[in-house]
């Protein structure tokens, strides 16, 4: 049986104890044919070495998931960003020859990128040098069951109209607690998304099909050809809202979001507080994904409801919280999100 080649993103900035589980999980799926990416966004922690370290075999991982097994040292084939530049890298005869599970990519930005074009580098990267079939993204951490990736490509293969497929998401901390299934509803009258299955106990209520109106970044399948037509994630959001846009824009393509409920993982999700960092992003990018998938008209009337909402937060964090630096980020979100300049497509 012929298998599509599947390349693996998984997207590192200071994270490598997560990131070390989820490949250990990641190596241990039945899927055969798959290779495995981590693209790094310029960490400022030790996360280099110990990925190192733990393809040599020196670290072992533990986990409530999975057993570690012990296993042949795992190859790294290191490039800088820059390094990708050149349109056919010297190695790929020795990658193709390595089984997928005893090989690793490992890819070094000089910058944080971001989630939307630090995982357009692994994309590229994927499409251009590994010849995939398939990208997939998944965030670090997350943990991966056996089969996840065998249905969420046969979910992917079921029709040529499929563009982008989710997993089944548990919380990591609860692991019969749904995280999601596989993706959202999206409100463009009010820049809103309702999670489907958000927080919910799984007893097999959400184990039919589904089409959301996107899928989330924490686990997306796309494949080649809809990449091609469609590009990459839009980098101009840095973070927050880049998966649905991607998504959306598949979808004036004629690409449905699909949920493939046979597919699960585990993602360590929980409330984290908010930084006017974080505000920032989220207020700024909520705008300018509306802006992209609006009418002018449904874009004004959202805009004055966003403005009242950011107004009378700000008002809020800078008189009663005396909070004068998120009052800043919600305000500051709000007029460049107004004012960012829409890219429509982002080419591979």
């Amino acid at each position: 049986m012929s298998f599509p080649r599947v390349a693996i993103i998984i997207l590192n900035w200071n994270g490598w104890e997560d990131t070390l589980e989820c490949l250990e999980s990641v190596y241990q799926i039945n899927y055969p044919e798959y290779d495995v990416i981590v693209v790094d966004n310029n960490s400022e922690d030790i996360s280099i070495k110990k990925i190192e370290d733990y393809c040599a075999g020196y670290i072992k991982v533990d986990s409530n998931f999975f057993n570690y097994q012990n296993k042949n040292p795992i190859k790294i084939f290191e490039y800088s960003s820059n390094e990708l530049q050149s349109s056919k890298l010297p190695e790929m005869d020795v990658i193709n020859s390595v089984k997928p599970n005893e090989k690793l990519i490992l890819i070094k930005n000089h910058k944080n990128y971001g989630f939307a074009k630090g995982n357009n580098i692994g994309i590229s990267y994927a499409l251009k040098s590994l010849d995939a079939d398939y990208v997939l993204l998944l965030n670090n951490d997350t943990v991966v069951d056996k089969d996840f990736l065998t249905e969420l490509v046969d979910a992917a293969k079921t029709n040529d109209n499929v563009g982008f497929v989710g997993p089944k998401v548990y919380i990591y901390s609860d692991k019969n607690t749904l995280q999601v299934a596989g993706g959202a509803k999206v409100d463009l009258k009010h820049g809103e998304v309702d999670e489907i299955a958000y927080h919910q106990r799984d007893e097999g209520q959400f184990d039919h099909y589904l089409e959301p109106d996107y899928i989330g970044g924490t686990c997306i399948l796309c494949s080649r050809e809809v990449i091609e037509e469609v590009g990459m994630l839009d980098p101009g959001y840095f973070m927050y809202w880049e998966d649905a846009d991607w998504c959306f824009r598949g979808r004036k393509q004629g690409y449905k979001s699909v949920y493939a409920f046979k597919s699960k993982i585990w993602h360590k999700y929980g409330a984290s507080s908010d930084t006017p960092f974080k505000m920032y992003y989220f207020t700024r990018n909520r705008i300018y994904f509306v802006k992209k998938n609006s009418t002018r008209g449904e874009f004004f009337l959202f805009s004055m409801f966003i403005l009242a909402v950011t107004l009378s937060k700000s008002l809020r964090q800078l008189i009663l919280q005396c909070d004068s630096k998120m009052s800043y980020a919600y305000l500051k979100g709000f007029f460049d999100g107004i004012t960012l300049s829409v890219n429509s497509k982002v080419k591979v």
